[in-house]
């Protein structure tokens, strides 16, 4: 499954995550951050553990700005 794929599964309306919480590690980049996106956007809470403060707060404003959790 490539990382378009998870992004359309989390799209699909029988797939909802609404009331659950995630813990994302390596959140801050790469498959981390795409893995901490798609959960975000099926309606988790999602926590997310980087390297970095920085890295961690540039992850949660990008998940932000989409309007995700």
């Amino acid at each position: 499954m490539g990382g378009t794929d998870s992004v359309e599964l989390a799209k699909t309306p029988s797939f909802r995550l609404d009331g659950k919480r995630a813990l994302v590690t390596g959140g801050g980049r790469g498959i981390g951050l795409a893995a901490a996106s798609a959960l975000a956007q099926a309606g988790a809470h999602v926590t997310l553990i980087a390297r970095t403060q920085a890295q961690v707060e540039a992850a949660a404003d990008a998940i932000r700005a989409r309007g995700d959790k």
